[in-house]
């Protein structure tokens, strides 16, 4: 009987073990589960986050360029369509990555239909942000051609019903405008000659002279990145002063890559004391404007006029776009002091080291009217 009971009580043992064995097994398992999926949130957190993180900083800062696309969203258009539209116009490199960013950012089925004119230096998120918004600009554009003079722009505002000429010039000397470049400038006809930026920009019906130039001083503004400030503080010229040169080159340059080989000839004059003596700033302080100037326009009195004044001019004489602005602070390096339209009715110079290179390229370009 003993002997029995022994028995069972040692199998009640071996069943309970058992037992115990399969619960801790049930308890390891559970508490694997329970960790892998932990670890599959963590995970999955950290991969949105950093996803998300990589998604926003991955565009390139916004560099504005000034040329846009015309871009139509049409109505209920869905963002894969919108991404198509926005690919087929170079706009953005990758739709999936559009679409994605659209979701992840909170985008996604917010673009308002319209014609937008999107400039070509804006990111993927100021797209998105640009279309979500509604902000459509299909309002009278404005265009602002490189070159262009105070008195011109004044007299196209006049043209479209914003302002009278002479009101927007008014505002030019003496409107008050937040842009730290424009602070000191000097008292002259027109103060604000050079810094409104050649561009198109959009009005409406309420839009003041004010809200017009304090466009193109944005501009401006936008144009004149850190690394373009770095060069004018090591350059040895005020930023006027290298506007000014910019504004001579835009006058006189139609040829791109003539700009920074003229700006060469300027910068050469200059240092060997040489008067500029260029015909731009004759006509600017005419306020005329012709092909060829004669002896007399020569001897106009004006402190423009780089054939009777040393240096440059007191102030810019044109509004210039980026590119001679860029070519005054990365001149050519060479040796020329002329410059001569090759021949009448065309655009390209000839390029001179020497009076006697430059009197037979003036010969020349005489003979070619005959």
């Amino acid at each position: 009987m003993s002997e029995h009971m022994d028995k069972d009580r040692e199998k009640r043992r071996q069943l309970e073990r058992r037992r115990q064995r399969e619960k801790k097994r049930r308890r390891d398992k559970m508490l694997k589960i329970g960790l892998f999926l932990i670890i599959a949130v963590v995970v999955g957190f950290l991969s949105f986050g950093m996803m998300k993180s990589f998604m926003m900083s991955s565009g390139e800062e916004p560099v504005l360029t000034g040329e846009t696309v015309t871009v139509t969203i049409p109505e209920g258009a869905s963002t894969s369509s919108i991404a198509e539209i926005l690919k087929e116009n170079k706009l953005i490199k990758s739709t999936f990555m559009f679409r994605v960013s659209s979701k992840l950012d909170g985008f996604d089925g917010t673009y308002q239909q319209g014609t937008y004119e999107i400039d070509k230096g804006l990111n993927k998120t100021q797209i998105m942000e640009l279309l979500q918004t509604g902000v459509v600009f299909d309002d009278v554009k404005f265009t602002v051609p490189e070159g262009y003079t105070t008195k011109q722009i004044a007299q196209k505002a006049e043209e479209m019903g914003i302002c009278t000429a002479a009101e927007f010039i008014e505002e030019c000397n003496t409107g008050s405008f937040d842009f730290e470049f424009v602070k000191n400038l000097p008292d002259r006809e027109f103060k604000l000659e050079g810094y409104l930026f050649p561009d198109t920009y959009y009005i409406k019906e309420e839009t003041t002279a004010h809200d017009l130039i304090n466009a193109m001083l944005k501009r401006f503004e936008q144009m004149y990145t850190k690394e373009y400030q770095n060069v004018v503080a090591s350059s040895g010229y005020t930023l006027d002063e290298l506007v000014t040169i910019a504004s001579v080159i835009e006058k006189e340059i139609k040829v791109d890559e003539e700009r920074p080989r003229a700006a060469g000839v300027i910068y050469n004059r200059l240092k060997e004391g040489m008067p500029l003596q260029v015909d731009a700033t004759v006509l600017y302080a005419m306020g005329i404007v012709k092909e060829d100037i004669t002896t007399v326009d020569l001897q106009y009195d004006s402190p423009y006029n780089t054939y009777k004044v040393s240096g440059l001019p007191i102030g810019p004489i044109s509004n210039p776009g980026e590119l001679s602005f860029k070519a005054a602070l990365y001149p050519e390096d060479n040796k020329y002091i002329y410059y001569v339209v090759e021949a009448k009715g065309q655009n390209n110079h000839v390029f001179c080291e020497t009076y006697d290179e430059f009197l037979k390229a003036k010969a020349n370009y005489k003979a070619s009217g005959n």
